[in-house]
């Protein structure tokens, strides 16, 4: 079974917040089909531009509050090995 858009939306966020948090601190985000449509200061902004730039598909709006890295949003990421010697 697969995940709703909005839990894909969740996923891809999850995975590329620190990117996100460094592009757009302080902004509204709206993301669909694992891809940034839209930014805006405003919640109502980016809710009127997400509209428009999904043409009907399901998005997700999240605030991008640089903070978020301190709070543990990031999923850990695996240390890089070491060659074998």
């Amino acid at each position: 079974m697969e995940g709703s858009p909005e839990q894909s939306n969740d996923e891809w966020f999850a995975e590329h917040v620190m990117e996100l948090v460094e592009k757009y601190p302080n902004q509204w985000v709206g993301i669909s089909g694992g891809k940034v449509i839209c930014s805006s200061a405003s919640k109502w902004g980016a809710k009127s531009a997400a509209k428009k730039a999904a043409r009907g598909q399901d998005y997700s709006l999240y605030f991008i509050e640089p903070s978020m890295l301190q709070m543990g949003f990031a999923r850990a990421k695996a240390p890089p090995q070491e060659p074998p010697k």
